[in-house]
């Protein structure tokens, strides 16, 4: 008998069998990929969307500045969250999420629970027993310093009770092992490229653009990043009525505690006014 090729012995069975040379039609999950609310983005992922069920990581230099503006979308979206049957639990975030920031996006507030936890012990426990719970909906947990074995637990919960799993670690993590399905790299050229100038301006939308990088999907690599729009289109409107008033607009790393600005985090998008006695006040929408 003829012996046959590798590659016609697979065309028989395409449906059942992934090439890693193409991207995967089903995300690595326990359902349906929900749609990330970035079309470039979705069009780059398993399923057209985020894994449920699944560790998804997002890297970036500094955090708390554009995980927000990259997840909130599909959080909004979330259908047992919108009808408050379930909650987004964030544990340990950097900054006090802001409600009202939030909820002028489509979140509500309400639905938000903020898990306060100190220690990488704390956090992953917490995180654990979220995603053992039939009240959550979504967990996003920030772990700058965490191992695989760690991971690798939290993977499991969320694959045993489907829930939407995100978390959040240094761009240092980039070159160490992970179970994560899928790993990003998030950062804006005005905080990566020139971080050292926190009043580097903001002129148009390709300048604060949010870059995305894939660094790990079930699918070829992609050699490109992907730019995501800078801002929410209510926001861009907001700060266009602004402008003419006087207004500076920029991107800048959130100041440190005590400094006298608010540090509440929203689309980790920091606007600049100049207020009557001229000094700046910067906030986090």
């Amino acid at each position: 008998m003829a012996l046959r090729s590798l590659s016609s012995l697979l065309e028989g069975v395409d449906a059942c069998v992934w090439r890693a040379d193409a991207l995967a039609q089903a995300a690595s999950g326990t359902g349906p990929a929900l749609a990330s609310g970035h079309a470039a983005l979705d069009a780059q992922l398993p399923g057209g969307g985020w894994p449920v069920g699944a560790l998804i990581e997002v890297l970036q230099q500094h955090s708390g500045l554009h995980e927000w503006r990259l997840l909130l979308p599909a959080l909004c979206a979330l259908p047992k969250v919108r009808t408050r049957e379930q909650r987004v639990v964030l544990v340990g975030p950097p900054y006090v999420p802001f409600g009202p920031g939030v909820s002028a996006q489509g979140l509500d507030a309400s639905a938000l629970l903020w898990v306060q936890a100190e220690s990488a012990a704390e956090r992953l426990w917490a995180a654990e027993q979220a995603l053992r719970c039939a009240g959550v909906a979504a967990l996003l947990v920030w772990l700058p310093q965490v191992r695989a074995d760690h991971l690798r637990r939290l993977h499991l919960a969320a694959q045993e009770h489907a829930r939407l799993l995100f978390v959040m670690r240094g761009a240092s993590a980039q070159n160490e092992s992970s179970p994560a399905v899928l790993r990003l790299l998030v950062g804006s050229p005005s905080v990566l490229d020139v971080a050292s100038d926190p009043a580097y301006p903001c002129p148009n939308d390709t300048a604060c653009a949010l870059q995305v990088h894939i660094l790990k999907r079930r699918g070829p690599p992609l050699a490109h990043r992907l730019d995501l729009p800078a801002r929410h289109a209510a926001l861009a409107v907001l700060l266009a009525v602004h402008r003419p008033l006087g207004a500076s607009i920029r991107m800048a790393p959130f100041a440190s505690p005590g400094s006298g600005l608010v540090q509440e985090a929203g689309w980790g998008f920091a606007a600049g006014c100049d207020t009557p006695r001229g000094q700046t006040t910067t906030w986090a929408i």
